[in-house]
């Protein structure tokens, strides 16, 4: 059985890529990128210290589609929001399992690794994916030549360092998790945490600590299936007597990830969550 340590993780919306003695390419495209909403807050300062809740019931967006933002928006009502109050941040609770389709070009050597006829991931379960030498991309649009490109279930894994291997992938390989940090917080996030699957947040190296988030309550939300991240608004927004216009603005065209392990001349792709560029924007 062999161990490996595979994760660091860099958002910006939902922003996780695999590290370490990888190679080729680690992202691709995705033309599929499903991600589950549970809460979002509109914050008066960069800790959420104050906050208004906006929404509070279960979302999934295609944030991969044309009308991501637009649906995202419009599953948060803005109006009724306290006037006067002066918003910085965003706040957002997000389940930890996705859903994609997408490629990873020359993965290995020439060896493209794409969603197709792939395994669902799992808590403990990496997503397996399929590889050809032949897959393309042009902007959206994936090529797999004689191949269909299939939606698959990727989690984000918890993160408790070498505790024991408990992440099962291809053939007899497990994996262990790096521990998160909060030097290694999705990109232009103010503060980040992730639950663990035993549902405390010790083991994630201290990332949903008060002293590290800055927040009293950060760290009580976070759970074996979510997680939560703090954005600043592009610019502070000031209630009106217009109700405000939410712009959100997403990029997965480096959405997609993949890993090529298991046993020495047997390695299989391994499929993961990409990088996604997420911006945030209040205005009338």
């Amino acid at each position: 059985m062999s161990n490996f340590c595979k994760i660091i993780i860099n958002f910006l919306f939902v922003v996780i890529f695999y590290s370490g003695s990888l190679s080729a390419a680690d992202v691709g495209r995705a033309s599929v990128y499903k991600v589950t909403m549970e809460e979002v807050h509109f914050c008066e300062d960069s800790k959420c210290a104050t906050y208004t809740k906006v929404c509070d019931t279960t979302k999934t967006v295609d944030i991969a589609a044309v009308t991501a933002g637009s649906e995202v928006a419009s599953w948060c009502p803005l109006s009724g929001l306290p006037m006067g109050t002066t918003f910085t941040h965003l706040r957002v609770k997000l389940n930890r399992a996705f859903i994609l389709a997408g490629v990873v070009l020359n993965k290995n050597s020439t060896t493209d690794c794409y969603t197709g006829g792939t395994n669902d991931g799992t808590a403990t379960k990496t997503a397996n994916g399929s590889a050809v030498t032949n897959a393309s991309v042009s902007g959206d649009t994936i090529t797999i030549p004689g191949q269909t490109l299939e939606e698959t279930t990727i989690w984000l894994h918890d993160a408790r360092g070498n505790n024991g291997a408990y992440i099962d992938g291809a053939g007899s390989n497990t994996y262990w998790w790096s521990f998160y940090t909060h030097s290694g917080r999705p990109t232009n996030s103010t503060s980040w945490c992730v639950g663990t699957t035993a549902g405390t947040h010790n083991n994630a190296a201290g990332v949903c600590a008060d002293t590290n988030t800055q927040s009293a309550t950060w760290d009580d939300a976070a759970s074996a299936d979510t997680m939560q991240i703090i954005y600043p608004f592009t610019a502070a927004y000031t209630i009106g007597v217009v109700t405000p216009k939410a712009t959100l603005s997403f990029d997965t065209s480096e959405g997609m990830g993949a890993e090529w392990l298991g046993p020495s001349g047997s390695e299989v792709c391994e499929m993961t969550v990409g990088r996604v560029g997420f911006t945030a924007t209040l205005s009338d």
